[in-house]
């Protein structure tokens, strides 16, 4: 049997900033969605590095629990080192075929 990872999907559920992008190198915009996976990103227009960092760890553990002690729901809120973005982390459950 062959262990699959849960995807992990970033959402950009909130910009604290007038036109709704970030002021960063990255300029992350509101409702962008990414999708981690074994190899991230999975799409060409990346994830905030600084975002990805402060991310990560949480992420990572997601990817590889289905459900850790302290979780009260499938998805939790982080918000960068800058403070400007908020992004939404929930499994996308993989199926293991056969």
């Amino acid at each position: 049997m062959t262990f699959q990872p849960n995807n992990i999907k970033i959402e950009v559920i909130n910009v604290r900033t007038e036109n709704k992008i970030c002021t960063g190198m990255a300029k992350t915009e509101q409702g962008e969605t990414f999708i981690l996976n074994a190899r991230t990103p999975a799409n060409s227009r990346g994830i905030c590095s600084t975002a990805y960092m402060a991310l990560h760890s949480m992420a990572f553990a997601k990817m590889m629990i289905d459900k850790m002690e302290w979780e009260k729901e499938d998805q939790f809120d982080i918000t960068c080192p800058h403070g400007a973005v908020t992004y939404r982390l929930s499994r996308v459950r993989n199926q293991i075929d056969g």
